[in-house]
Protein backbone atom coordinates (compact mmCIF):
# COMPACT_ATOMS: atom_id res chain seq x y z
CA UNK A 1 0.00 0.00 0.00
CA UNK A 2 1.26 3.69 -0.60
CA UNK A 3 1.99 5.91 2.00
CA UNK A 4 0.85 9.58 0.99
CA UNK A 5 3.30 11.06 3.44
CA UNK A 6 7.25 9.98 5.04
CA UNK A 7 8.09 10.22 8.56
CA UNK A 8 10.85 12.70 7.47
CA UNK A 9 8.10 15.05 6.20
CA UNK A 10 6.18 14.14 9.50
CA UNK A 11 9.15 15.11 11.87
CA UNK A 12 9.96 18.45 9.34
CA UNK A 13 6.64 19.71 10.57
CA UNK A 14 7.38 19.51 13.80
CA UNK A 15 11.24 20.82 14.51
CA UNK A 16 10.57 22.02 18.19
CA UNK A 17 9.48 18.44 19.33
CA UNK A 18 12.74 16.41 21.03
CA UNK A 19 11.07 13.25 19.84
CA UNK A 20 10.96 14.02 16.17
CA UNK A 21 14.89 15.18 15.82
CA UNK A 22 15.68 14.11 12.42
CA UNK A 23 18.52 11.95 13.94
CA UNK A 24 16.18 9.84 16.08
CA UNK A 25 14.91 7.01 14.68
CA UNK A 26 13.25 6.09 18.24
CA UNK A 27 9.42 6.31 16.40
CA UNK A 28 10.03 5.77 13.21
CA UNK A 29 8.67 2.26 13.13
CA UNK A 30 5.22 3.83 14.94
CA UNK A 31 4.86 6.97 12.97
CA UNK A 32 5.16 4.81 9.72
CA UNK A 33 2.47 3.06 10.58
CA UNK A 34 0.30 5.81 11.73
CA UNK A 35 0.66 6.83 8.11
CA UNK A 36 0.07 4.00 5.93
CA UNK A 37 -3.21 3.78 8.45
CA UNK A 38 -3.86 7.41 7.74
CA UNK A 39 -3.20 7.19 4.28
CA UNK A 40 -6.28 4.96 3.84
CA UNK A 41 -8.36 6.77 5.78
CA UNK A 42 -8.06 9.52 3.62
CA UNK A 43 -9.42 7.00 0.65
CA UNK A 44 -11.91 5.87 2.34
CA UNK A 45 -12.97 9.59 3.60
CA UNK A 46 -13.14 10.11 -0.48
CA UNK A 47 -14.94 7.26 -1.37
CA UNK A 48 -12.42 5.88 -3.35
CA UNK A 49 -9.79 2.73 -3.74
CA UNK A 50 -6.84 2.20 -1.93
CA UNK A 51 -3.49 3.94 -3.13
CA UNK A 52 -6.49 6.43 -5.36
CA UNK A 53 -3.88 9.44 -4.83
CA UNK A 54 -0.70 7.43 -5.64
CA UNK A 55 -1.56 4.45 -7.63
CA UNK A 56 0.91 1.55 -9.17
CA UNK A 57 2.41 2.57 -12.10
CA UNK A 58 1.10 -0.61 -13.58
CA UNK A 59 -2.03 -1.05 -15.94
CA UNK A 60 -5.01 -2.27 -14.41
CA UNK A 61 -8.24 -3.43 -16.64
CA UNK A 62 -11.90 -2.09 -15.48
CA UNK A 63 -14.76 -2.84 -16.95
CA UNK A 64 -17.87 -0.47 -17.40
CA UNK A 65 -21.65 -0.37 -18.76
CA UNK A 66 -22.42 1.34 -21.53
CA UNK A 67 -24.04 4.77 -20.94
CA UNK A 68 -25.94 4.90 -24.58
CA UNK A 69 -24.68 8.23 -24.70
CA UNK A 70 -22.00 10.45 -26.40
CA UNK A 71 -20.30 10.19 -23.18
CA UNK A 72 -18.49 7.37 -21.07
CA UNK A 73 -17.61 8.05 -16.67
CA UNK A 74 -15.29 6.20 -15.83
CA UNK A 75 -13.03 5.90 -12.85
CA UNK A 76 -10.40 8.34 -12.34
CA UNK A 77 -7.19 7.86 -14.16
CA UNK A 78 -3.92 8.93 -14.35
CA UNK A 79 -3.38 7.74 -17.81
CA UNK A 80 -4.98 5.46 -20.84
CA UNK A 81 -3.47 3.26 -22.05
CA UNK A 82 -6.77 1.65 -24.25
CA UNK A 83 -10.30 1.28 -24.79
CA UNK A 84 -11.80 -2.24 -25.86
CA UNK A 85 -15.77 -2.09 -26.71
CA UNK A 86 -17.92 -4.67 -27.19
CA UNK A 87 -20.16 -3.57 -29.79
CA UNK A 88 -22.84 -6.01 -30.00
CA UNK A 89 -23.00 -6.63 -25.98
CA UNK A 90 -21.09 -10.01 -25.97
CA UNK A 91 -18.22 -10.14 -23.20
CA UNK A 92 -16.43 -12.80 -24.64
CA UNK A 93 -12.62 -12.12 -25.25
CA UNK A 94 -12.36 -11.78 -29.22
CA UNK A 95 -16.49 -9.41 -28.64
CA UNK A 96 -13.73 -6.37 -27.74
CA UNK A 97 -13.20 -3.94 -30.53
CA UNK A 98 -9.92 -1.58 -29.87
CA UNK A 99 -11.51 2.15 -30.18
CA UNK A 100 -8.73 4.80 -31.50
CA UNK A 101 -7.80 7.55 -28.89
CA UNK A 102 -7.87 11.48 -30.73
CA UNK A 103 -10.46 9.33 -33.80
CA UNK A 104 -13.11 7.43 -32.12
CA UNK A 105 -12.81 9.45 -28.70
CA UNK A 106 -11.71 11.81 -26.88
CA UNK A 107 -10.01 11.88 -23.16
CA UNK A 108 -12.21 14.57 -21.07
CA UNK A 109 -10.97 17.23 -19.46
CA UNK A 110 -8.95 17.58 -22.83
CA UNK A 111 -6.15 19.12 -20.89
CA UNK A 112 -6.21 17.06 -17.88
CA UNK A 113 -2.13 17.60 -17.43
CA UNK A 114 -2.41 21.18 -17.27
CA UNK A 115 -5.08 21.24 -14.78
CA UNK A 116 -3.48 18.92 -12.51
CA UNK A 117 -7.06 16.20 -13.18
CA UNK A 118 -7.81 13.13 -13.91
CA UNK A 119 -8.93 11.59 -16.24
CA UNK A 120 -12.81 11.31 -15.36
CA UNK A 121 -14.28 10.11 -18.65
CA UNK A 122 -14.20 9.34 -22.22
CA UNK A 123 -16.71 11.67 -25.33
CA UNK A 124 -17.09 10.44 -28.79
CA UNK A 125 -15.60 12.71 -31.24
CA UNK A 126 -18.49 13.57 -33.77
CA UNK A 127 -16.31 13.91 -36.44
CA UNK A 128 -15.50 10.09 -35.99
CA UNK A 129 -17.48 6.74 -36.89
CA UNK A 130 -18.53 6.12 -33.49
CA UNK A 131 -22.31 7.91 -32.49
CA UNK A 132 -21.98 6.56 -29.17
CA UNK A 133 -20.81 4.19 -25.95
CA UNK A 134 -23.22 1.34 -26.69
CA UNK A 135 -25.22 0.48 -24.01
CA UNK A 136 -25.07 -2.95 -22.78
CA UNK A 137 -23.74 -4.29 -19.40
CA UNK A 138 -19.86 -4.39 -19.02
CA UNK A 139 -19.14 -3.50 -23.31
CA UNK A 140 -16.88 -0.98 -22.22
CA UNK A 141 -13.02 -2.04 -21.10
CA UNK A 142 -10.40 0.56 -20.43
CA UNK A 143 -7.11 -0.14 -19.50
CA UNK A 144 -4.34 2.25 -17.76
CA UNK A 145 -3.52 3.56 -14.57
CA UNK A 146 -6.53 4.44 -12.06
CA UNK A 147 -5.90 6.49 -9.99
CA UNK A 148 -6.01 10.79 -9.13
CA UNK A 149 -2.65 11.65 -9.64
CA UNK A 150 0.53 9.97 -9.88
CA UNK A 151 2.15 11.00 -6.42
CA UNK A 152 0.21 12.42 -3.69
CA UNK A 153 -1.15 16.20 -3.61
CA UNK A 154 0.13 18.81 -1.49
CA UNK A 155 -2.68 19.14 0.42
CA UNK A 156 -3.46 15.34 0.51
CA UNK A 157 0.08 14.97 1.62
CA UNK A 158 -1.08 18.00 4.32
CA UNK A 159 -4.07 15.63 5.34
CA UNK A 160 -1.76 12.45 5.77
CA UNK A 161 0.74 14.71 8.55
CA UNK A 162 -1.67 16.61 10.10
CA UNK A 163 -3.47 13.12 10.99
CA UNK A 164 -0.40 11.03 11.58
CA UNK A 165 0.48 14.04 14.14
CA UNK A 166 -2.79 13.95 16.01
CA UNK A 167 -3.14 10.18 16.23
CA UNK A 168 0.96 9.99 17.67
CA UNK A 169 0.23 13.26 20.29
CA UNK A 170 -3.16 11.24 21.18
CA UNK A 171 -1.29 8.11 21.76
CA UNK A 172 0.94 9.96 24.16
CA UNK A 173 -2.48 10.42 26.05
CA UNK A 174 -3.72 6.45 26.02
CA UNK A 175 -5.91 7.66 22.77
CA UNK A 176 -8.48 9.54 24.91
CA UNK A 177 -11.34 11.15 23.58
CA UNK A 178 -10.28 14.41 25.38
CA UNK A 179 -7.27 16.11 26.30
CA UNK A 180 -6.28 19.44 28.25
CA UNK A 181 -4.28 22.09 26.61
CA UNK A 182 -2.44 23.74 29.88
CA UNK A 183 -0.90 26.09 28.15
CA UNK A 184 -4.09 28.12 26.37
CA UNK A 185 -6.50 26.11 29.62
CA UNK A 186 -8.76 24.48 27.26
CA UNK A 187 -10.34 20.67 26.71
CA UNK A 188 -9.91 19.49 23.48
CA UNK A 189 -12.63 16.65 22.58
CA UNK A 190 -11.11 14.58 19.65
CA UNK A 191 -14.12 12.19 18.61
CA UNK A 192 -14.15 12.70 14.50
CA UNK A 193 -11.41 13.93 11.67
CA UNK A 194 -9.96 16.67 12.59
CA UNK A 195 -11.78 19.74 10.88
CA UNK A 196 -8.85 20.83 8.49
CA UNK A 197 -8.24 17.14 7.49
CA UNK A 198 -11.98 17.77 6.09
CA UNK A 199 -11.48 21.08 4.44
CA UNK A 200 -8.52 19.46 2.91
CA UNK A 201 -10.23 16.28 1.19
CA UNK A 202 -13.79 18.04 0.51
CA UNK A 203 -13.08 18.85 -3.17
CA UNK A 204 -12.03 15.32 -4.04
CA UNK A 205 -14.82 13.57 -2.76
CA UNK A 206 -17.44 11.72 -4.83
CA UNK A 207 -18.99 14.78 -6.85
CA UNK A 208 -16.68 17.31 -5.85
CA UNK A 209 -14.20 16.87 -8.99
CA UNK A 210 -14.79 19.01 -11.61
Amino acid sequence: MADYTTTTDVKADMPDSPMFASTDASYDAVIGTMITAASRLIDAEVGRWPDFFYPSTDDQTRYFDGSGDVEQPIDEMVSLTSVFVAESGGTGASDYITWAQDTDFYIWPYDYIQLAQPIQRLVIDWNGNKAKWPRYRKSVKVVGIFGYSATPPADIAQACKIQTMRWFMRAKQGYQDASANPEVGQMMYLQQLDPDIKELLRRYQIGNIT
